[in-house]
């Protein structure tokens, strides 16, 4: 399992790319990883693609699995779906996850 976060906006415009791949993880943290993706929603909400609030974030999250199937879901700040907060913080906060300035 591969979980890619692509943020992008704030005040800089700057965008982020952080990738956490399950091959670099430990069993406990590929289990915590795998537990964040099932309690997350992948369901797109209807609204506005840019940012809802000034200087606000966009985020595309993309899941792709082992079996070769993927899945994703974009969203702006304030309107994350289920689970998905928990994801992103995990996500940035992983010791093994790689940062890419740029898209």
């Amino acid at each position: 399992m591969r979980v890619t976060v692509v943020r992008g906006g704030g005040v800089a415009g700057m965008v982020v790319t952080t990738t956490v791949d399950a091959v670099d993880l430990d069993a406990a943290r590929t289990d915590e990883l795998r537990a964040l993706v099932a309690g997350c929603s992948f369901r797109e909400r209807s609204g506005p693609v840019a940012p809802a609030m000034r200087d606000g974030f966009t985020y595309e999250v993309t899941v792709d699995d082992d079996d070769g199937s993927s899945r994703g879901v974009r969203f702006v700040q304030g309107t994350a779906p289920e689970g998905m907060g928990e994801l992103l913080r995990w996500v940035d906060e992983c010791p093994s996850g790689r940062r890419e300035p740029g898209r």
